[in-house]
């Protein structure tokens, strides 16, 4: 995944969790789930967890 992650503009992607990578411009929100948990809301409605590392690499991007 490190390598796939390398080859990625860090302006247009960002890894959110050890399985996860996603594209910006398909994010559409990010909300709250349970407790200090996270999750990405997608374009197409689909949510994806989100790590704490993660959270933080989404807000920076953001």
């Amino acid at each position: 995944m490190s390598e796939l992650e390398a080859q990625l503009d860090p302006a247009r992607f960002v890894r959110v969790h050890r399985s996860f990578t996603i594209n910006l411009a398909w994010l559409q929100g990010q909300e709250k789930t349970d407790g200090d948990n996270y999750a990405a809301r997608m374009k197409s409605g689909k949510r994806i967890p989100v790590s704490r590392s993660g959270y933080e690499r989404l807000r920076t991007a953001l």
